[in-house]
């Protein structure tokens, strides 16, 4: 068949399944069109009168604040664990600061008014209120109170008084006069057998002679610092906060650059926001139905709401919500214990699986040895023993290639003008030797998913948070400070390259010679140094296996 024929018949039967297509639809349904106008002139009606009830409220709230005159002097009140002290203000009768008590979980204190961490300072234990309070001034606070929709001009800046502090709990009382509403938040120290976690109950109360309907919710916040935002092959891993919420059976959790769209979900299990080695979640404490909003706010700031639907309450009656909330580190065996699903913030991705398995063994080892270091090499070791069968297989398969290689050069030179006959020749070579040309990689590629794999568990698993190894290794969750194990790695990399066995031509060998030491090297200058102690001790025992089977194999060679 003529080619012009041929593109003929392809382009009417391209433009005969398109006409196919609109034909399809059939005539105009003037019913659905005129119900999809309708919808549409509702649907702009309603933003409508959703962006005219804001404005009501915006304006009733701006003339109470008009009407309260001066605020009062902050006051704060206190409560704390062995693990945590935790700060309430009265502006807004929200969580000022939530300092870790534990002495690993320190850091630069960072200078709010620049945002950046001033590292000559000294340390001091992270507070997991994170979010800059020079940005909103009130609503820079987490766990606040807040109400959506209904009782407009009701403060959201309101200034509490503390009824009651001890300890262990913090009640904080709020009455505007203009309104029909008695509100009183208690922040109180879960039970000491449930570690980091602090419960808020918020009773509204209606003091009026109406039913009041309203829509209320609790809302946290994280802040991120764009230095910490930054990565590269030539900077330190980003320390990413994200907004989180799981429901539905799915986790969301995006950073503040990603999250474009607000995010909305039902049926929440938890939502809040976290960093890499911390969460702070909130997790609905009774059977109300919930919702969970993410969004992106100004000054680097996520705000993740817990919202309630609307809610009726008669004179004289109230409505209590309860909100238990888990803020502290990301350490799995604690989170399984805390309910909601708060577990899932700690994203393995894919490699979950083996993640999980590397963190329990690793467990187990630092039980006997405690030192994360000294149970990082001895994994590195028990991975080794495991994939010696594979790597006795692929130093085989290796010196059978190098066994090939004269007659591989013969072949490359007789059909040097013929690159398919070459590979068809070269091929059948392989097949008459019953030689595999993957076999010698078949061990790196099975490694690769332990690497990938321990990089995220090392990124989020706070017990390697500031854990030492020995002399200037202090971090092994950080890269090393003076890359000497990069570099010494690197340097086994290529001792190892110079012990295997020459398969490919003179170029090839040379560019894998050195380019594989400099990647690696360079690529791992900025990863966390566990990652690299496992990938050097896992090259010191690759080329002390190597150097034991090339001495199998030269004495049965001379036998």
């Amino acid at each position: 068949m003529d080619w012009k024929i041929l593109v003929g018949v392809i382009v009417f039967l391209f433009a005969f399944v398109i006409y196919q297509k609109c034909s399809d639809d059939g005539p105009a349904d003037y019913d659905k069109i005129q119900a999809e106008k309708q919808a549409e002139r509702e649907s702009k009606f309603n933003r409508k009168q959703v962006m005219a009830q804001s404005e009501g409220r915006e304006k009733a709230v701006a003339a109470a604040r008009r009407k309260r005159g001066p605020r009062k002097a902050e006051k704060t009140a206190t409560i704390e664990t062995d693990l945590f002290r935790a700060e309430i203000t009265t502006l807004g009768g929200a969580l000022k600061s939530y300092s870790l008590k534990h002495d690993q979980y320190m850091h630069p204190p960072r200078d709010w008014s620049t945002g950046l961490k001033n590292a000559d300072a000294p340390l001091e234990h992270i507070n997991l209120v994170t979010t800059n309070p020079k940005s909103k001034y009130w609503a820079a606070f987490p766990l606040r109170f807040h109400i959506y929709e209904g009782l407009d001009g009701l403060l959201p800046d309101a200034d509490f008084e503390i009824v009651k502090n001890t300890k262990t709990m913090a009640l904080l009382r709020y009455e505007q006069a203009d309104m029909p509403v008695v509100i009183y938040k208690k922040f109180e120290v879960a039970k000491a057998d449930n570690p980091y976690q602090m419960w808020l109950t918020v009773r509204v109360f209606n003091k009026g002679d109406e039913t009041i309907s309203f829509r209320p919710g609790v809302i946290q916040t994280g802040f991120q610092p764009e230095e910490e935002a930054e990565s590269g092959i030539f900077a330190p891993q980003p320390n990413l906060m994200v907004g989180t919420c799981y429901a539905n059976g799915e986790l969301f959790a995006e950073p503040w650059e990603e999250i474009e769209q607000t995010h909305i979900s039902t049926n929440v299990k938890f939502a809040g926001v976290g960093s890499n080695y911390f969460v702070s979640a909130m997790i609905p404490g009774d059977a109300k139905p919930t919702t969970c909003r993410v969004s992106q706010e100004a000054s680097r700031v996520i705000r993740a709401d817990l919202q309630w639907g609307e809610l009726d309450v008669k004179p004289g009656k109230d409505v209590i919500l309860k909100v238990k909330n888990y803020i502290g580190p990301k350490k799995v065996q604690i989170l399984e214990t805390v309910g909601g699903n708060v577990d899932k913030s700690v994203d393995y991705g894919w490699f979950a699986p083996i993640c999980r398995f590397l963190l329990f063994v690793l467990f187990q080892l630092q039980a006997v040895v405690v030192n994360w270091g000294v149970a990082i090499i001895l994994l590195t070791v028990m991975i080794k023993l495991l994939l010696i069968p594979l790597t006795n297989k692929s130093f085989k398969s290796s010196n059978a290639m190098k066994a090939l290689k004269p007659e591989m050069d013969k072949l490359n030179e007789k059909y040097k003008d013929d690159p398919q006959e070459k590979q068809k020749a070269i091929m059948a070579l392989y097949k008459s030797k019953g030689v595999n040309p993957l076999g010698g990689c078949l061990p790196m590629l099975l490694q690769m998913p332990i690497w990938f794999a321990l990089f995220r568990m090392l990124r989020s698993s706070p017990e390697l948070y500031r854990a030492p190894f020995f002399g200037w290794i202090t971090d092994l969750s950080d890269a090393d400070p003076y890359f000497i194990t990069p570099l010494v790695m690197g340097g086994m990399m290529f001792v190892q390259q110079k012990m295997m066995p020459m398969t490919g031509d003179n170029a090839q060998a040379k560019m894998m010679l050195y380019f594989m030491p400099i990647m690696f090297t360079v690529m791992m200058a900025f990863l966390p140094s566990g990652l690299t102690l496992y990938i050097l001790v896992n090259t010191v025992l690759s080329i002390l296996h190597q150097w034991i089977l090339q001495k199998r194999s030269e004495a049965k060679a001379a036998a």
